[in-house]
């Protein structure tokens, strides 16, 4: 199994022990656009984002502040389907085969809490 893990930009910066300013120059970008990235200021275009991503050899949705923050219209999705398996249940997963049950089984998981059911 591969497992991708984000990092953000201040993490691959201290990794290298550099500045914030070595790191922007490293970056092609400037200083205050780096604060912004650290900012999460989404009006930052896309072509930056992804010149950073290739600079550092990754994908954009490897690295937090590149990635966009959700619209309106998936955050209210996924609530919508938190609150159907909330009424109707959650389908059983199997991590050891990774298939997904015909069986619903009822915990509840309200919006932006994980919860575990051993």
């Amino acid at each position: 199994m591969i497992v991708a893990v984000s990092r953000s930009l201040e993490d691959i910066r201290q990794r290298r022990a550099e500045t914030r300013r070595e790191f922007a120059a490293y970056l092609d970008i400037t200083e205050q656009t780096y604060r912004r990235l650290l900012d999460r200021d989404p009006t930052i275009a896309g072509p930056t984002r992804r010149k950073i991503a290739n600079k550092l050899g990754l994908e954009t949705f490897l690295i937090v502040e590149l990635v966009p923050p959700p619209t309106d219209a998936y955050v209210a999705q996924l609530t919508a389907a938190i609150d159907d398996a909330n009424q109707n249940g959650w389908f059983a997963y199997d991590p050891a085969t990774g298939q997904i049950g015909d069986q619903r089984v009822m915990v509840e998981c309200p919006p932006g809490e994980a919860k575990h059911n051993p």
